[in-house]
């Protein structure tokens, strides 16, 4: 059964019109009062996530200003301090270390990140996060990737190096647990057993200028081992745990920029597995929260065209609201409930687009798979990263 609307059902539409609010502004600097009204919706919430619909769109202007401005809503007015990324861990290490220290050259750093981030206006919300660490130190926003696939070699290296130079003498000690971990010929709790006597060695250290790093990466060394199991589980259900362990590891409230795909509360791709937000869901409860980032049309990396009528971004677009926020879990009218019980169309286009083709899409329940949707009229490329 096909979802679609035509301009004759006017009470979803004026539903939509009356229940959307409408965002004035998406710069990320402004003032946060107009966001306030949005405290209620996402202040007990332990994780909340933004997905955006299509792979292009991450590379958006206004895609990446709407996450920023959220971004700082929550760490300014909930007290969320944690932003998990999709990316390496050690490249959410290195980002992190920049937050915290100030060290590195970011604009460097950031030429090697996921291509979706190699923005001037993700280089801008970094630089935000280390301002506002550096008028909170002992209050600071931290950074982590998700995605961990195996332990690289320089890893056990950085630590190695670290302790080299600070403590000589209790090197083979150090050495003795690594050696044991690079063979990876135990049992999984003799690997467990000695990454953390790593991690605690490290830990106990007198602090010198790269402790933190140092530290950052044996608990993430440690970290990996206590899911040795992870190769059995699909990409999603590991970055899932990872972030459920950061969680665990810090205490903090977190955001999480991912894709639509991923971010959902429900499984929303056939063949594929459940997401990190079905993952998240089911170990936070109502403590996790879905946005969904749609449009109508516009560039990021493609330019793509408006939506046939099917789509839910179709039927969004007649709220004629350039940019607005809609609370899908609101009590609704059964003639507005019989749309949302119905099975829609959601954009999902990975990194190829050929406008030629109906786009690859998402079929579901709408108000099953997000909390929220914030839907844009119209997107504009973002400003490709000048690397430093």
């Amino acid at each position: 059964m096909k979802n679609t609307i035509s301009s004759e059902n006017k009470p979803l539409i004026r539903w939509i019109r009356n229940h959307a609010h409408e965002l004035t502004t998406i710069d990320p600097l402004a003032p946060l009062t107009d966001l306030s009204k949005f405290a209620s919706m996402l202040q007990d919430k332990k994780v909340v996530s933004f997905g955006e619909s299509t792979r292009g769109a991450r590379s958006s202007h206004q895609m990446h200003l709407i996450k920023h401005r959220f971004l700082r809503f929550l760490v300014e007015f909930l007290g969320f301090r944690s932003l998990a990324l999709e990316v390496d861990w050690t490249i959410g290490i290195q980002v992190d270390e920049y937050l915290r220290t100030g060290r590195g050259n970011l604009r460097a750093l950031l030429s090697n990140i996921w291509e979706p981030l190699q923005t001037e206006e993700f280089f801008d919300a970094i630089q935000w996060m280390r301002s506002y660490n550096q008028q909170h130190p002992n209050d600071t926003i931290r950074v982590f990737g998700g995605y961990s696939q195996g332990v690289p070699a320089n890893a056990y290296d950085i630590v190695l190096d670290y302790v080299r130079s600070i403590s000589f003498e209790h090197l083979d000690e150090l050495e003795a647990h690594y050696a044991v971990l690079r063979s990876s010929h135990q049992e999984k709790q003799v690997l467990i057993n000695h990454a953390k006597l790593a991690y605690e060695f490290v830990a106990d250290l007198p602090g010198g200028e790269n402790h933190s790093i140092a530290l950052q990466y044996a608990r993430f060394i440690w970290g990996f081992y206590e899911q040795i199991d992870l190769d059995k589980l699909d990409l999603d259900q590991r970055f899932a745990r990872n972030m459920i362990l950061w969680h665990k590891h810090t205490g903090h409230k977190m955001v999480y920029w991912g894709g639509i795909a991923h971010v959902a509360n429900n499984h929303i791709i056939p063949n594929r597995g459940y997401s990190v937000g079905s993952h998240l869901r089911k170990f936070f409860g109502s403590d996790y929260s879905s946005i969904c980032l749609t449009f109508h049309h516009g560039s990021g990396s493609d330019t793509i065209s408006p939506p046939s009528s099917e789509f839910a971004e179709a039927v969004l677009s007649k709220a004629a609201m350039d940019i607005f926020l809609l609370d899908l879990q609101m009590e609704k009218p059964e003639s507005v409930q019989l749309w949302f019980k119905t099975p829609t169309k959601v954009r999902a286009i990975g990194p190829y687009y050929d406008p030629k083709k109906d786009p690859t899409h998402l079929n579901g329940f709408l108000s099953d798979w997000f909390d929220i949707i914030i839907h844009i009229q119209e997107i504009t490329p973002a400003v490709r990263l000048v690397s430093g």
